[in-house]
């Protein structure tokens, strides 16, 4: 369960410096985001209901895993990382559900607003009718009926059978929030770097977990 969330109220809004027009994050390098206070880093992401953050380096990292393969984002969100790595996006919209909507608003978290070009599809739909060889996930939710794993829930997304269908699986996220995945049980590879940006408390276990067949 998040937390309620609570800041000092002149703390400065940083949006006007970090997004474009058409609502996507700019492609910064890691260093930008560091220069803010963490005060404000954090609540640009409640605000806009960010995770993960696209940087300069990152999206070099994924490109030297992705290149000349066919790359497919499940859970985009807002669209940000899909975008900057020029790549299909797609997302359930789970939190459009006014179930979920109205369980955040108990918590006073916005919820994320999708981008127009992130397809509504669910994940493992998605991955079947597309088929790619590589599919990214940025701090994805998994599944589990009955939330047995922390920030699973019964509407999350089935890793372990997208597992099953591509050569590539590449999570990004923190180890903090995201160890106890249950796709953990299969072999794999976790990658840190100062590039890695996220919302985390801990900014030291931001990785990316990869599975390749």
């Amino acid at each position: 369960m998040m937390q309620l969330f609570a800041l000092p109220s002149d703390t400065k809004d940083i949006a006007p410096d970090l997004l474009m027009e058409n609502g996507k994050l700019k492609l910064l390098p890691a260093s930008e985001y560091k220069k803010y206070p963490w005060d404000e880093f954090r609540l640009f992401c409640h605000n806009y209901a960010r995770y993960g953050i696209p940087t300069i380096g990152l999206i070099e990292y994924l490109k030297t895993i992705t290149y000349n393969r066919d790359v497919l984002e499940i859970g985009a969100g807002c669209g940000d990382l899909g975008y900057h790595l020029g790549i299909k996006m797609t997302d359930s919209h789970q939190q459009d559900n006014p179930a979920v909507k109205k369980m955040y608003e108990d918590m006073r978290q916005p919820t994320i607003k999708y981008g127009k070009d992130v397809e509504k599809i669910d994940a493992l739909e998605a991955v079947k009718k597309y088929k790619p060889q590589v599919v990214i996930g940025s701090w994805i939710t998994p599944y589990a009926p009955h939330q047995t794993t922390f920030g699973s829930n019964p509407m999350g997304i089935k890793e372990d059978k997208i597992l099953e269908f591509v050569e590539t699986f590449i999570i990004i996220g923190n180890l903090e929030q995201h160890w106890d995945k249950p796709i953990r049980k299969h072999k794999h590879t976790i990658t840190y770097g100062d590039w890695l940006i996220s919302r985390a408390k801990d900014p030291y276990k931001n990785c990316i977990m990869i599975w390749d067949k």
